[in-house]
């Protein structure tokens, strides 16, 4: 990494791409860990989760504004570097635990790494002068280790991990775009990783330390980040489609749900109208299809026979608006499905119903 001045004066950009990375990290695992809670989970998906929240927020500790403005609350020289090396070192040994390697090895190494970091960082005795963090020569050599410590450990994590995406890659046919993603999402950690490499260059040759990351070191670990947001979020973006398409199907029946519901007020089905998350929209959805299957089957007989072969979708709306301007009269209901036009697209007749001419069809609500 190049040496970087403890200044004011840092990027604007800088400051806000590393905030929006980390806060997109954060949201990526928060989101995924709600959306599967009460779902039984394996330990991998969770250990994922809290690698999201771990280098989230590290990416937010370690961006140049937020770095300067822990240091000068607390008088510590560095103290920033150290929290946000503490928060991705603990994303690492998240990750560490995705791969195939023996779990008690992996927390030993984590739990080693976890402590050296703090005895090194005290034993090199970082001070501020002419805005720089420095240590004196005696000092250097812990300094590199701790710099060292955030290279190796990373590195060998990440190749392990990078080894067992590529097997899992190869192997699998689903999920493949969200693997590769990951395995793109590695080899750049790896690269983010190797970049540290210059400061043991920097500690044993000059005792200085950059607070907080550089802006090739900031670049890295953005793209980083978006790379791993963007293959954990892969696989919701089925769910995320599906969601939009319920909700769009249910506004779309709403015309034709809201004419026959005033017409025939007993099809409503009991239970709230509050459509917000993807479970309760899609049960909102097939209520309200069942309740407009309910409608027809109650205006049946009032509807005209249709043309043999004619039915599109404008048709059976204009019939449905002439039958419900028919005076009601009370014949036994109708019993089985409703015409095939209407029953098999009903979005598609409540769209064209709502394109009728208002003096051709009976005032509806939209609800």
């Amino acid at each position: 990494m190049t040496d970087v001045p403890v200044m004011t004066d840092v990027p604007l950009m800088t400051d806000v791409l590393a905030c929006l990375g980390g806060l997109a990290l954060i949201t990526l695992g928060l989101y995924r860990r709600a959306a599967l809670r009460g779902l039984r989970t394996g330990p991998a998906l969770r250990q994922a989760h809290r690698f999201a929240l771990c280098l989230g927020t590290a990416l937010l500790v370690l961006a140049p504004a937020s770095a300067l403005a822990v240091e000068r609350a607390v008088g510590l020289p560095g103290l920033p570097m150290l929290l946000g090396d503490v928060l991705r070192m603990l994303a690492v040994s998240c990750l560490g635990l995705l791969t195939a390697g023996p779990v008690r090895r992996q927390g030993a190494a984590a739990t080693l790494v976890l402590l050296a970091l703090p005895l090194l960082f005290a034993a090199a005795h970082l001070r501020h002068a002419d805005g720089l963090l420095l240590v004196d020569d005696r000092h250097r050599p812990a300094l590199a280790a701790y710099d060292a410590t955030l290279v190796l450990y990373p590195a060998w994590q990440l190749t392990a991990l990078y080894r067992t995406i590529t097997r899992r890659a190869r192997r699998t046919k689903t999920h493949r775009a969200g693997l590769r993603l990951l395995t793109a999402a590695t080899a750049m950690g790896l690269a983010w990783t190797l970049w540290g490499l210059d400061d043991v260059r920097l500690a044993l040759a000059t005792g200085r330390q950059t607070d907080g990351d550089d802006t090739v070191s900031m670049a890295l670990g953005l793209l980083c980040a978006a790379l791993v947001a963007g293959g954990g979020g892969a696989a919701a973006w089925p769910v995320v489609r599906h969601w939009w398409w319920c909700r769009r199907t249910y506004r779309a029946l709403a015309p034709l749900w809201s004419a026959l519901h005033r017409a025939f007020p007993e099809t409503a089905l009991p239970g709230s109208r509050r459509a917000l998350s993807p479970h309760r929209l899609r049960f909102a959805l097939y209520r309200r299809v069942i309740e407009i299957h309910d409608g027809l089957l109650l205006l049946r007989p009032r509807l005209p026979a249709a043309a043999p072969g004619d039915d599109a979708p404008h048709t059976a709306a204009a019939r449905i608006a002439g039958a419900l301007r028919t005076p009601a009269y009370t014949p036994a209901p109708a019993t089985g499905p409703p015409p095939a036009g209407i029953a098999l697209e009903p979005a598609a007749v409540s769209r064209a119903f709502a394109r009728l001419p208002a003096v051709s069809r009976p005032e509806a609500a939209d609800r």
